[in-house]
């Protein structure tokens, strides 16, 4: 059974005076503990400056409770030399953190080696006042005292976590590393068993299926995805902890930064395996950990009062793509697109009126884009196309106001491309008087249109070769070739509208696929309707430099409509580009 006064303030002895510390600096060159060879004071060989490396400890704690507390010690011994020990700033918080692996008896032993490596070595440190009040502050004031404690802990508690983090860490990379691995087995496995050679005779490598791959491919991505989410509740305790010792010592805010950049550096680096399919490991891992742990010992080392690597200035933040007008209005309009699919894939659906109205707005937009195969998804016959499904049910009445609504729409290819396809939608639902009307409208506009404006010829630059294809089809073919002929003779400033009008879109694709498509214009063969003699005539005029070329030896003008123009000239010629 215990007894005692349960409101009795433990004993705490008094502090040393300044002048006791001034004489145990004078008495002692480095860290008490034998093993350690840190001077109680840094100096900076440029600039002769020294910071404070240690703290005074008490052999026998001052305060009843504390670490090797002897009862029966008066406050004048406790106070004195003889009970104080100077040490390194970590080795002062070891002693009495782990009080029962070191003794009284066992740091006596320091003391008297610590004054004996003095007498022999005669170096010792000579404190200012200055330097004395703050070797005191540090040791004995209770706020300072807390906050060295304070961070002494999170620090300890930080390197613990950021241990943790590596070695789980390395735990799954082992796992995301057998993934790849077999999923390089099943690849060898497929060579092995399927010899292919090229015309020289070299052997081919030859991937798996897609049926067979996809279990190792979601093996690798799966152990990856399950690393980079076991690691994410351990970087968040580092976090925590660096955040303590950033409010504990604002002076290791900059190595805290440092460690907690390479935590998320370590995060990303998980989640990643070079290659699909996998080739070996690259070093983007093991860089990420070993700069995790030269981070976190830089951490430390400050904290000690260690020299040590400053952290270094954080990469600049890379910013963004910043989205042009041109990419958004692009983006927005495939949204919209996205918006209307389901009015193509279904035949129920209620007209949306909005939503044909958003369509038809966009048709000049689609106008602009030129006809290759990678714009098709939101060129201009896909989105004539959505509007005229959104309309499908809007009833005859209001089907017809839109047929009449299409033929004021600019600029002229838009209107026809919308025209033809509300025709078409009016077939498909049986409606023959609408489809007829929407052809007819189209018609009309084809003819009527004047071909001698060059805002016709700029405004449809990609579609015009087919609109007057068009024309020529409704067996209007000598009217269309006496049309262009009568324009051209009449402005032949409208000379270069009309070759590059009479380009063919396409592109060409990169071997390896990384590069965007190259668009280009050629012109392979010309229609009947074309007048060609007229045209070559001009262009002998216009471009007297320009000579007949094929596609591919028109290549050395570097102006398109030079180009186009050449090609023009070799067919004329008679040649072909087919």
């Amino acid at each position: 059974m215990t007894g005692g006064n349960p409101n009795r303030r433990p004993v705490e002895h008094s502090a040393p005076t300044e002048a006791t510390v001034k004489q145990l600096y004078g008495t002692a060159f480095r860290c008490g503990k034998p093993d350690c060879q840190r001077p109680l004071f840094r100096l900076d060989n440029e600039t002769g400056d020294r910071t404070l490396n240690s703290r005074v400890a008490h052999i026998h704690a001052r305060r009843e409770g504390g670490p090797r507390w002897n009862r029966g010690m008066s406050d004048e011994a406790n106070r004195s030399g003889e009970n104080l020990l100077l040490l390194c700033i970590e080795h002062s918080y070891e002693i009495d953190d782990n009080a029962a692996r070191f003794p009284p008896e066992m740091l006596r032993e320091w003391k008297v080696a610590q004054l004996a490596e003095h007498d022999q070595i005669q170096q010792s440190w000579h404190l200012s006042n200055d330097e004395a009040a703050e070797a005191f502050a540090l040791s004995f004031d209770p706020h300072q005292v807390s906050i060295a404690t304070a961070s002494a802990t999170t620090v300890t508690a930080a390197a613990r976590a950021v241990g943790k983090m590596v070695s789980v860490g390395r735990q799954r990379r082992r796992l995301a590393y057998q993934a790849a691995q077999a999923w390089q087995a099943l690849r060898l496995r497929t060579n092995r068993a399927m010899p292919v050679f090229d015309l020289n005779g070299d052997r081919l490598t030859v991937e798996p299926s897609r049926a067979e791959t996809k279990p190792y491919e979601e093996a690798l991505t799966g152990a990856l995805a399950e690393s980079q989410a076991e690691l994410e509740p351990l970087a968040v305790e580092v976090i925590a902890e660096l955040h303590a010792v950033s409010a504990a010592d604002q002076s290791l805010g900059q190595w805290c930064d440092w460690v907690e950049r390479q935590v998320e550096e370590l995060i990303a680096a998980a989640g990643r395996w070079p290659g699909r399919p996998p080739t070996e490991d690259d070093q983007a891992w093991p860089d990420a950990v070993a700069e995790l742990q030269r981070a976190s010992a830089a951490l430390s080392a400050a904290w000690r009062g260690d020299r040590t690597v400053s952290p270094p200035e954080p990469a600049p933040a890379v910013p963004g793509p910043v989205e042009t007008d041109l990419q958004r209005a692009v983006r927005e309009h495939c949204e919209l697109l996205e918006l209307a699919g389901p009015w193509g894939r279904v035949e129920h659906r209620d007209y949306d009126a909005a939503l044909y109205a958003r369509l038809m707005a966009a048709l000049p937009l689609a106008n602009a884009l030129p006809p290759v195969p990678s714009l098709t998804a939101m060129g201009l016959d896909l989105t004539a196309r959505r509007a005229a499904t959104v309309a499908r049910n809007a009833g005859e009445t209001a089907y017809s106001a839109l047929i009449r609504q299409a033929t004021k729409q600019t600029p002229l290819a838009a209107a026809v491309v919308l025209l033809q396809n509300l025709g078409a939608i009016a077939r498909r639902q049986g409606h023959e008087a609408l489809q007829d009307a929407a052809t007819a409208e189209a018609t009309k506009l084809l003819l009527a249109e004047d071909w001698k404006s060059s805002a016709v010829w700029a405004d449809n630059r990609n579609h015009a070769r087919r609109l007057l294809a068009w024309a020529a089809d409704a067996g209007r073919g000598g009217e269309v070739r006496e049309t262009l002929k009568t324009a051209i003779e009449a402005n032949q400033d409208l000379l270069p509208s009309v070759i590059e009008a009479m380009g063919q879109w396409g592109e060409a694709f990169s071997r390896d696929g990384v590069d965007p498509p190259r668009m280009f214009q050629r012109i392979s063969e010309l229609p009947d309707w074309f007048p060609v003699v007229l045209v070559a005539d001009l262009i002998k005029k216009t471009f007297p430099e320009v000579s007949a070329a094929d596609e591919f030896a028109s290549e050395r003008y570097s102006d398109v409509v030079q180009q186009l123009a050449s090609q023009i000239l070799w067919i004329a010629e008679g040649n072909s580009n087919q």
